[in-house]
C-alpha cells in the first residue's frame, strides 16, 4: 500500500496515525535577511493520516523517495484548505500550493523527528526583488515527543542554572582582577575566571539551542509537539541522488500562527 512502510517504528506509526484533525495555519517568510523579507500569509493545511493513493500524483519527499525510506512514515495526504496571499504593486496576489503530501521522519529511540510537507507551486510569486520561484516547495518543522521534550527541557534548565552560576563566578573574578594592583593576586583572579569559563563550556548549554521552550511548540496529535518555526526550501532533481548532487536551496522560514 502506498505510504505505508512495514519497517517503520512504532513511534512513527503512532504519531502519523494521530494526525486526524491537525490544522496548520502557516505564514511563509521568504528571504534570509531580516531587513528584506517577503511575507506570504493565510495558508491553511490539514494533515491526513491516510497514505497517498497514487504516488505519481504528488511531489517527491526526501525520506520516502530518498536513500533512507525506512526512516519515513511514507507519503500521506495534505488537504490545502486556504491559499496564501500577499500584496504587491498590482494589489492582492494569491499563492496556490498543490500536489501536496507530507511525511514524518523519525529515528527509532529518538525523542525528536521532522515533519516535511511538499508542494508544487505553479507560478512565481514575487514582491520587489524577492522571489518564490515556481517548482517544488518544502516546509519542514522539528517535532518532539511530549515526554522527550519535557525531559530535554529539564536538562536544559539545569544546565542553564549551572551556566549562570559559573558566569557570575567569572564576572566577579574579572571585576576583582581589573581593580587589583598586586600582580600575584591579579594572576589568581585570572585563573579563577578561566576555570569558571571552562566550567561554563562543560555544561553543554551551547549544544542545547535547538531545544524549544514550552511556548515555542504546538501539540499535534496525542503526545507529539511541533516547533512553531520551521524552514522553507526548494529542490531540483531526485532525492535518490548523492548529497553533493542535490540542488536544495534554503528560501526562508515558516511560522505556525
Amino acid at each position: 500500500m502506498p505510504g505505508v512502510l512495514l519497517n517503520s517504528t512504532p513511534e512513527l506509526n503512532r504519531y502519523t496515525q494521530g494526525q486526524t484533525e491537525t490544522l496548520l495555519d502557516a505564514r511563509l517568510t521568504i528571504g534570509l535577511s531580516t531587513d528584506n523579507v517577503f511575507v506570504i500569509d493565510g495558508f491553511q493545511f490539514q494533515l491526513g493520516n491516510q497514505p497517498v493513493a497514487k504516488e505519481d500524483s504528488i511531489v517527491p519527499l526526501p525520506g520516502a523517495h530518498g536513500p533512507r525510506p525506512h526512516l519515513s512514515s511514507g507519503t500521506h495526504e495534505i488537504e490545502v484548505l486556504k491559499d496564501g496571499s500577499f500584496i504587491n504593486m498590482e494589489g492582492m496576489q494569491s499563492v496556490e500550493l498543490r500536489d501536496a503530501a507530507w511525511e514524518m521522519i523519525w529515528r527509532e529511540g529518538s525523542s525528536a523527528g521532522l515533519v516535511i510537507c511538499g508542494f508544487s507551486l505553479g507560478e512565481d510569486a514575487r514582491r520587489n526583488d524577492l522571489l518564490l520561484e515556481k517548482g517544488l516547495v518544502y516546509l519542514t518543522w522539528p517535532v518532539w515527543s511530549k515526554d522527550g521534550l519535557k525531559e530535554h527541557q529539564e536538562i536544559k534548565a539545569s544546565a542553564e542554572m549551572r551556566y549562570r552560576g559559573y558566569e557570575n563566578e567569572r564576572d566577579t573574578a574579572l571585576e576583582k582582577m581589573g581593580g587589583e594592583t598586586n600582580l600575584l593576586q591579579k594572576a589568581l583572579y585570572f585563573r579563577k575566571a578561566a576555570a569558571a569559563t571552562e566550567k561554563m563550556d562543560i555544561t553543554g548549554l551551547h549544544n542545547m539551542a535547538d531545544i524549544p521552550l514550552v511556548d515555542d511548540v504546538l501539540e499535534i496529535g496525542e503526545g507529539l509537539q511541533m516547533v512553531r518555526t520551521g524552514t522553507v526550501w526548494s529542490k531540483n532533481g531526485s532525492f535518490s541522488e548523492t548529497f553533493r548532487a542535490r540542488s536544495q536551496k534554503l528560501l526562508g522560514s515558516v511560522t505556525l500562527c
